[in-house]
C-alpha cells in the first residue's frame, strides 16, 4: 500500500448541489484503485461525537445562534483533527475530507456575517495550525445548486436557506480560494461530473507527484 510522509490532506469545499461529496467518493475510489492508504472524512460528523454534533447542526430540530453554529464546527473539526487527521496523516495515509474550514468561512463568515479573521483563529486552533495540502473549491451557480438539492435524497438545513444567503457562501468560498492560491484549485461544476472528475483526478496526481519529491524535507505540524 502506497503512503507519503507525513501524509496528504485533500478537502472538498462548495455550495450545496456543487456534487463536491460524489467528486470526494470517486477520487477515495481512484486513489485506492491505484494502490494508496486513503482514509475518508468529513465535517461534521467523522467521529462518535461528531455524528451527534452532524444531527444537532443540521437536523433543524434545533436553530443554533450564529456563533454557536460556529463554536459547534470548530468543535466537531477539533474532534475529528484528534482522531481522525492527525492519526492518519502520521501513518502516511491520503485523506480525503468532505468539507473543512473553507465551509465556516462561507457559512458562518460570508452566510451570517460573522467575523472572518475570528472563524480563522479558531480553525487553526482546533487543527493545530494543520492546513490541506490541496483543496478543490467546486463550484457551481447558486441556481443551479439549489435546483439540485431539490431532486437529492439527502437534505440539511441550510438547503432551506434561500438564493441570497446560498449567493454569499458561494463568495465566501471563491474568497477562501483567492487567499489560497497555492494549494486551491476551482472545479467548474457547470460541466459534468466526469469531466470534473478529470480535472480532480489530474491535479490530484501532480500533486502528489510533486510531494513525493519533497516528502522528506516537508515536517507536519
Amino acid at each position: 500500500m502506497r503512503r507519503i510522509v507525513g501524509g496528504f490532506l485533500i478537502t472538498f469545499e462548495g455550495i450545496g448541489g456543487s456534487g463536491k461529496s460524489t467528486l470526494a467518493r470517486l477520487l477515495r475510489e481512484h486513489l485506492e484503485q491505484v494502490g494508496w492508504d486513503v482514509r475518508p472524512s468529513r465535517e461534521p460528523g467523522a467521529t462518535k461525537l461528531g455524528t451527534s454534533l452532524r444531527d444537532l447542526l443540521l437536523s433543524g430540530e434545533t436553530i443554533p445562534a450564529p456563533w454557536t453554529e460556529a463554536f459547534l464546527f470548530e468543535a466537531d473539526r477539533a474532534q475529528t483533527y484528534a482522531e481522525v487527521l492527525r492519526p492518519a496523516l502520521e501513518d502516511g495515509a491520503v485523506v480525503v475530507s468532505d468539507r473543512g474550514p473553507f465551509g465556516t468561512v462561507a457559512y458562518q463568515g460570508f452566510g451570517r456575517g460573522l467575523a472572518v479573521g475570528l472563524i480563522d483563529e479558531m480553525s487553526a486552533a482546533a487543527w493545530a495550525g494543520l492546513t490541506p495540502d490541496l483543496t478543490f473549491v467546486v463550484d457551481v451557480e447558486p441556481r443551479l445548486g439549489l435546483s439540485r438539492k431539490t431532486g437529492a435524497s439527502e437534505h440539511d438545513r441550510f438547503d432551506e436557506e434561500d438564493l441570497a444567503f446560498t449567493s454569499r457562501v458561494r463568495d465566501g468560498y471563491l474568497f477562501s480560494a483567492s487567499r489560497h492560491v497555492e494549494t486551491a484549485v476551482l472545479v467548474d461544476r457547470s460541466q459534468p461530473i466526469a469531466g470534473a472528475f478529470e480535472s480532480v483526478r489530474a491535479a490530484t496526481e501532480r500533486r502528489l507527484a510533486d510531494r513525493l519529491r519533497t516528502a522528506a524535507s516537508t515536517p507536519r505540524p
